[in-house]
């Protein structure tokens, strides 16, 4: 969504507003405590960025995001969040289309319902990771909430020639499920490959049951689907599941897989943790512990859970840097967005630096 000549000039005016009126109340010895704190934030642009994978749980999800840069540029903008608050709810017109996996369902709802209120002529889109990637690339959406993209969506960016600039906001989890009626509450990260690569077949070689485990997956394009495999397989080598269909089992979006969990004592799935404790009332399904561990937002902070995620916003990287995108993607970060994403997920909330992938050479 690019900002047409009207809307730019209506915000300049306001901005133009906002700056005279603080100059008076400051001259007149007022003082207001109404107005947010401006906020500083840093922009730094990589020329050149790749996606690797790494082992390390308490850095961010596998895989995680490393830059080689041949040239830097740092610039710092000034945010003032009351004015670009402002701006939207004043021009509602102008607010980006925003997309985001199911997990950030809860996320991007309460971020329109703040700025446009119960217009029912602005929603946001939930196209899963996969879609939403997609939609970023072909001018769908605007601004999307998702994790890192996969070598199938970077070969669509390079197919359509587009960069795409992102920043993480907060760490999630991985989880692994089970029905409260199975005993199995702990398992090691070693037994869970068991499981998944048909060397664990029943719930006694660990601790339970003289029962078959049923073990549930997600189609590959999925968020979940891809940290699953990415944790557990590192190096690539994750068995097909979709071909072993006598032993797995399928289910194709969040919400039935929690289900059939939930429905089945003798399976075990997994999910993202602040999805579940969004969609689903607590003791619906029992998390299980890995390793001794179980996932909260703690033990997200202090990186001792195996499995944890990054949370990332992203936009095209050619967006105008008076583009209502823009705006938009700055204000995350400040502290009515934080408040957000604190109340709206089980996210441990950690906005950083912008990098650029760079796809269209």
């Amino acid at each position: 969504m690019k900002t047409n000549k009207e809307g730019a000039k209506a915000f300049h005016l306001v901005r133009w507003i906002a700056v005279i009126t603080v100059i008076a109340m400051l001259l007149s010895g007022c003082k207001s405590s109404e107005t947010e704190k401006t906020k500083k934030t840093k922009r730094t642009k990589k020329t050149e960025t790749k996606i690797t994978e790494t082992e390390e749980p308490s850095e961010s999800e596998t895989p995680s995001l490393t830059t080689e840069t041949t040239e830097e540029t740092t610039t710092e903008t000034t945010i003032d969040t009351s004015t670009i608050e402002g701006y939207f709810k004043a021009y509602p017109e102008q607010f980006p289309q925003i997309d985001s996996s199911t997990a950030r369902k809860p996320i991007t709802a309460e971020i329109y319902s703040y700025f446009m209120g119960d217009d029912p002529s602005k929603t946001p889109l939930c196209s899963k990771t996969h879609g939403a990637w997609l939609n970023l690339a072909d001018n769908v959406a605007d601004l999307v909430f998702l994790v890192t993209p996969t070598e199938e969506e970077e070969s669509h960016f390079r197919e359509v020639k587009v960069n795409i600039e992102m920043k993480p906001y907060g760490y999630d989890g991985l989880g692994f499920m089970v029905s409260p009626q199975c005993p199995v509450k702990s398992l090691t990260q070693e037994q869970i490959r068991g499981i998944y690569e048909c060397k664990i077949t029943n719930w006694n070689q660990v601790g339970g049951p003289d029962a078959p485990i049923h073990p549930y997956f997600r189609d590959s394009q999925s968020g979940s689907q891809r940290l699953f495999e990415d944790f557990l397989w590192p190096d690539g080598d994750a068995p097909d599941f979709s071909s072993m269909m006598d032993h797995f089992y399928f289910e194709d979006d969040m919400e039935s897989i929690t289900d059939a969990v939930a429905w089945d004592e003798y399976a075990i799935g997994y999910n993202i943790i602040s999805y579940l404790d969004w969609a689903f009332e607590s003791g619906y399904v029992d998390p299980i512990a890995i390793d001794g561990v179980v996932p909260t937002r703690d033990t997200f902070i202090d990186g001792s859970y195996p499995y944890i995620t990054t949370a990332y916003v992203a936009i095209r990287a050619d967006e105008p840097e008076d583009s209502p995108t823009r705006m938009l993607y700055d204000w995350i970060g400040s502290e009515k967005s934080v408040e957000i994403i604190t109340a709206n997920s089980s996210l441990s909330v950690d906005v950083g630096e912008s990098v650029i992938l760079n796809y269209d050479s």
